[in-house]
């Protein structure tokens, strides 16, 4: 009862319990891990977001290879699965992104519901992706606008309102050098344009970049970096000695919005929020070649997403999950979501609140308008380490 305690929602604290995981009629016991509320806006939600950490009281324990699990309540989405169906689209892209399968949650024997447990970003998750963890790795959240400040390292190291960093260093923390952040930042907005893509290029992973962008665009991800200051991790790769953009946090996608903004028809080429200065994405997008670069991924992205496979394996995820979903009572206590909406969140195109419309629908709506939007292009061959 003490997590749940509205005195206690804005706190971290792991609390000891015993995981109990069961898959196909078998279950392991791993004693003695921490449990806590994690989230920012999702711990006010009545189904709340959970994460475990398999090695808090017991240093260098892992469960399957991992040492946390993210058990999200996905409450926004009334089909439970737009952050999955995302991360398998970026994952068969060659995207850096997290591992994410569904879970029923039972909290002391009593059913939470129905959970999609996310791989958390860590060093293990370094390891996996780039095969080093030894480099500077930045949780950014809101406003994390990549603006610059001065060249002193330590003015980057901004706090906001709840005492959590903007740009939130979560490795190395005893060190606490925020001196490639502060550089990259410099270089990136105080290059000249002409000059930029050589001299950021030394520093960072622009075509990476530019492909999770036309990722996040495809999938209308607007609580990103481009369009909300918001939701991204940096890396410093020591094998390459560039900054790698890492996306996060996806469940305001395939037709989810709270700005009255069709994603679905959004003109790609101008996507970004102008009511921000967000130099990364506005000023790589103002040099043609990167803007063709970015053209390009957004074609190939679109290929994968229009494809019968994708729609195929939306209704794989439906079908897997109809049961579950249908028990779960916690999805309607934030906005009375009900299992016709859990349905409907798949393929209807009647709005449900802030759902404008369905996965599927929403699908065929973007791939259509960002094949208008292209137009003819011509990339250059893109060459990448």
């Amino acid at each position: 009862a003490l997590i749940l305690d509205s005195a206690n929602l804005g706190s971290d604290h792991e609390y000891p319990a015993d995981m109990i995981f069961t898959r196909n009629g078998i279950s392991d016991t791993v004693a003695n891990v921490g449990f806590r509320l994690r989230g920012n806006t999702s711990r006010q939600a009545a189904k709340k977001s959970f994460k475990v950490s398999i090695n808090t009281f017991t240093s260098g324990r892992r469960y399957q290879g991992v040492k946390d699990l993210n058990l999200n309540g996905e409450h926004n989405d009334p089909s439970i699965s737009r952050s999955r169906i995302c991360w398998e689209l970026g994952a068969a892209e060659g995207i850096p992104v997290s591992r994410a399968g569904h879970t029923e949650l039972y909290v002391n024997g009593d059913y939470k519901g129905l959970y999609i447990n996310i791989e958390h970003i860590n060093n293990d998750w370094l390891s996996l992706r780039f095969g080093n963890n030894t480099g500077n790795l930045y949780k950014c959240t809101w406003p994390a606008n990549l603006n610059y400040i001065s060249n002193n390292p330590n003015d980057y190291k901004l706090i906001v309102g709840n005492g959590r960093r903007v740009y939130e260093l979560k490795t190395n923390e005893t060190v606490d050098d925020y001196s490639g952040l502060a550089n990259f930042i410099d270089v990136l907005n105080n290059t000249p344009l002409a000059q930029l893509a050589c001299e950021l290029d030394a520093i960072f992973n622009i075509e990476g970049y530019l492909e999770a962008l036309a990722f996040e665009v495809t999938t209308g991800h607007w609580d990103n970096y481009s369009f909300n200051n918001n939701n991204y991790y940096l890396y410093e790769n020591q094998a390459t000695g560039k900054i790698e953009y890492i996306p996060y946090d996806i469940d305001n996608s395939l037709g989810v919005d709270w700005f009255n903004i069709d994603w679905a028809t959004r003109n790609v080429l101008n996507w970004g929020n102008q009511g921000y200065n967000l130099p990364l994405s506005e000023r790589l997008l103002a040099i043609p070649e990167l803007n063709e670069i970015y053209k390009f991924y957004l074609a190939e992205i679109t290929q994968r997403f229009a494809a019968a496979a994708f729609a195929n394996n939306v209704d794989s995820i439906y079908n897997q999950i109809k049961t579950y979903a249908e028990a779960d009572t916690f999805k309607s206590l934030d906005y009375g979501f009900t299992n016709l909406d859990f349905k409907n969140s798949f393929d209807s195109t009647q709005a449900q609140l802030h759902v404008k419309k369905g996965i599927k629908t929403y699908q065929a709506q973007r791939a259509v308008a960002t094949t208008n939007q292209l137009g003819t292009f011509n990339t250059a061959p893109i060459i990448r380490y």
